[in-house]
């Protein structure tokens, strides 16, 4: 009834962790997240007519650096955030957008349109070739050679 329990191999591990927690200094904190946090106080300078450029200065001098173009970004981002919006992320290749159809009455509706035949198209070889063979998709047999 004595079973010995078996020590934790990684309790040494974690234990090294824990220690290096303690001693492991605060990240500083973004640019984003001082724009987000100033954001009250960017929108007053702009209500007093403070420039972009001059708010970006300012945030410099306090070691926020960043472009002028960031920082509107930010200010957009940020404003759109607080007010409830889901961030937009825009990483990697964009999709490419199914363009807009044009929505188009059937030929027979048109006016001044007469429905075409296909029948005759493909009875009549075009530039001396002969017709086009009854097989469908890619595969070829030997009488299409």
């Amino acid at each position: 009834m004595g079973e010995t329990v078996e020590p934790d191999p990684y309790s040494e591990l974690r234990a090294f962790l824990r220690e290096e927690i303690k001693h492991a200094p605060s990240r500083k904190p973004t640019a984003y997240e001082a724009v987000k946090a100033v954001l009250p106080e960017i929108k007053e300078l702009k209500a007093k007519c403070k420039t972009d450029a001059e708010i970006r200065e300012l945030l410099a001098r306090m070691g926020v650096k960043l472009s002028v173009a960031t920082l509107r970004q930010y200010v957009q981002t940020a404003t759109r955030e607080l007010a409830g919006h889901k961030p937009v992320r825009r990483r990697g290749k964009a999709k490419a957008k199914a363009p807009a159809k044009p929505s188009r009455a059937p030929a027979e509706h048109r006016p001044g349109l007469q429905p075409r035949s296909t029948a005759a198209r493909d009875q009549v070889p075009v530039r001396g070739q002969s017709p086009a063979s009854p097989a469908l998709g890619h595969r070829m047999s030997n009488k299409d050679l």
